[in-house]
C-alpha cells in the first residue's frame, strides 16, 4: 500500500515537470522557430515568375465622390 502510494506520487510529479517543460517550451522556444520557418516557407512559396514588374505603373483610381460630384 505505502509504494503504490509512494509511486502515484512520483507519477504525478513526472507529469507535473512534463507539462511544465512543454508549456514553457510552448511560450518561449515554439514561436521564434515558427516565425523564423514561417518566413522561409512563405517566401518558397511566392511565385514571382507570374507578375511582370516591368510593366506595373501607378493606378489612378476615382473615387465614387469624385465621380458624383462631376
Amino acid at each position: 500500500m505505502k509504494d503504490k502510494k509512494k509511486n502515484d506520487r512520483c507519477v504525478r510529479a513526472t507529469w507535473f515537470v512534463v507539462g511544465v517543460i512543454l508549456t514553457v517550451a510552448g511560450f518561449i522556444c515554439i514561436p521564434p522557430l515558427i516565425k523564423k520557418y514561417g518566413n522561409k516557407a512563405y517566401k518558397k512559396s511566392l511565385n514571382t515568375d507570374d507578375i511582370d514588374f516591368d510593366n506595373m505603373g501607378p493606378e489612378i483610381v476615382p473615387h465614387e465622390d469624385a465621380t458624383e460630384e462631376e
